[in-house]
């Protein structure tokens, strides 16, 4: 029995020798996690449940104007009387980071949609400047400079496209004459487009280029109505295609290249596409609104004092969520990764302030200042 016992494992033994000899032995690596807070967070939920609310309370005038990364906004700080700056706010941690300040008067304050960069107009010594500042390491680049005696006017803010590498801004010189300038701070050169057609009637007071840099979204005021004009630039003309009123308290965007979403004369939320020359009226009734960076979701006031969330998909408004009550909202902005949101209003039976531009509100005391965070 145990002669039989011995031949038994012998013969075991060398089944396992042979098998090693004839196929490598097949290895699988398991990467377990050490931390469930080391990982990074999964995409937006499209229930757009919020998960926290930040009250952001200043004691001095300033303003927010859009994310520099997906945990800091940058603002323009300063008290009453006193010198202000560019500072840098990490509105979790609660601490703030200043920058050189920028002497003069700066106005008309927007970031990049990438936070790059902030673009700005300065008044200082009996001059206008036009400038960039890079973020990362607060070079300054002035892009245009007149005195105040040449004449020049610069029609409201300047704008970004929505992949941060075209700024614009419309220039006129007299009641006859307007060029649209875009300046590439990838290739660091600038371009103008001229607008045919401009009367004594016709105010601008903003330009947005597409991120091919072959379109743009003019919005003008002729005979104190509103209007959206979307066109293209060829050569150094800008070619109107299309033309509607909008409300004198919306605003409009690009979706894509082809795109564009505004809100109509009668509040109406509305998509035109030029592929086809389209118009899709998406919600009945809205306010202001704002894309997320990857233009698949869309915030926008409803009602009185309602401020909602949804996908954008197609002609579609779809997944609607109420996501805060209580002020009129004046200024949203979507962080990087679409899971913050960056929310200035007031009451609505409180007068509006007065803006140096429709996305850059500055609060006060009157003022609530928010940031939403999603779960």
């Amino acid at each position: 029995m145990k002669r039989i016992f011995l031949w038994a494992a012998a013969y075991v033994l060398l089944a396992v020798i042979v098998t090693g000899c004839t196929g490598a032995l097949k290895s699988k690596t398991v990467i377990i996690p050490d931390t469930e807070e080391g990982r990074e967070p999964q995409s937006l939920s499209e229930t757009f449940e919020v998960n926290k609310i930040y009250k952001l309370q200043e004691n001095e005038d300033g303003e927010l104007f859009g994310w520099t990364d997906k945990e800091h906004v940058l603002g323009y700080f300063g008290k009453r009387g006193r010198e202000r700056g560019f500072e840098q706010l990490d509105y979790e941690l609660k601490t703030r980071q200043s920058w050189p300040d920028i002497h003069g008067f700066v106005h008309g304050v927007k970031v990049s949609a990438d936070g790059a960069y902030a673009s700005f107009s300065v008044q200082t010594g009996g001059k206008e400047k036009l400038m960039l500042l890079h973020l990362a390491d607060q070079k300054q680049t002035v892009l245009r400079e007149w005195t105040n005696k040449e004449g020049v006017v610069v029609a409201g803010q300047m704008s970004w496209s929505n992949n941060g590498r075209y700024v614009s801004f419309v220039q006129e010189n007299g009641n006859q004459e307007a060029v649209i300038v875009v300046y590439d701070v990838t290739r660091q050169e600038t371009k103008e487009f001229k607008f045919p057609g401009k009367t004594e009637n016709h105010h601008f007071y903003s330009v947005q280029v597409s991120d091919d840099g072959a379109s743009a979204l003019i919005f003008k005021i002729a005979a104190r109505q509103a209007y959206i004009v979307f066109g293209s630039l060829q050569g150094d003309t800008f070619v109107s295609q299309y033309e509607h009123p909008v409300s004198s308290e919306g605003n409009g965007d690009f979706v894509n290249d082809d795109q564009i979403v505004f809100v109509g004369e009668e509040g109406s939320l509305t998509l035109f596409d030029r592929r086809n020359a389209k118009t899709t009226i998406l919600l009945e009734r809205s306010g202001v609104f704002q894309l997320s960076r990857d233009r698949k979701y869309i915030a926008y006031s409803k009602g009185r004092e309602n401020l909602y969330v949804a996908k954008l998909q197609g002609n579609n408004i779809m997944n609607e969520k109420e996501i805060y009550k209580g002020i009129v909202p004046e200024q949203i902005e979507w962080s990087p990764d679409n899971r913050r949101m960056l929310l200035n209003g007031r009451k609505w039976y409180e007068s509006r302030p007065v803006v140096s531009a429709p996305s850059a509100a500055p609060f006060s005391q009157n003022s609530s200042l928010f940031i939403i965070e999603f779960k």
